[in-house]
């Protein structure tokens, strides 16, 4: 296996490439493509918004976004391909993540479909703490997880 690199994207042009590791984030996230180009992406123009890329022979292969502002910073996206999941690539955007926000326990949501994938690394490596369960915030019916969550901020 090649090796993995990662680096910082500041350019929201990069953003189409890296669409590609996160498109499938529509099935739990009506509107997640209008956000990520509307309000992730230019978030990055204006220092708001991070954005890490995990790369493998030239190809993005993983993603985190964050944000940071005056009001809440947040761990706002990770995912990596599925062909790669499980060797430790998240892990490595997590922790690349929380150094570049400068936090180590920011707000982060998880949909009840992808629970059983970050919970236990969430809570057992990064000691990120439950605050409380959403129903219908993204999706109808639906439970979305608050990590670290204050009580008062918009999740929205």
């Amino acid at each position: 296996m090649a090796l993995i690199g990662y680096r910082w994207a500041g350019d929201p042009r990069e953003g189409k490439a890296a669409y590609a590791v996160v498109r499938d984030l529509t099935d739990s996230y009506p509107g997640f493509e209008s956000w990520f180009f509307g309000t992730a992406m230019p978030d990055l123009a204006t220092g708001r918004g991070r954005m890490l890329l995990a790369e493998q022979d030239g190809q993005v292969v993983g993603l985190a976004l964050g944000k940071r502002d005056d009001t809440e910073t947040k761990l706002r996206c990770l995912r990596v391909v599925p062909r790669l999941r499980g060797r430790g690539i998240g892990a490595g955007l997590v922790d690349r993540m929380l150094e570049g926000l400068g936090c180590d326990r920011p707000l982060v949501t998880v949909p009840q479909d992808m629970l059983h994938e970050h919970a236990a690394t969430f809570v057992n490596r990064y000691g990120f703490a439950l605050t409380r369960v959403e129903r219908g915030l993204y999706r109808e019916g639906r439970l979305e997880y608050v990590f670290n969550g204050s009580g008062a901020e918009t999740l929205r």
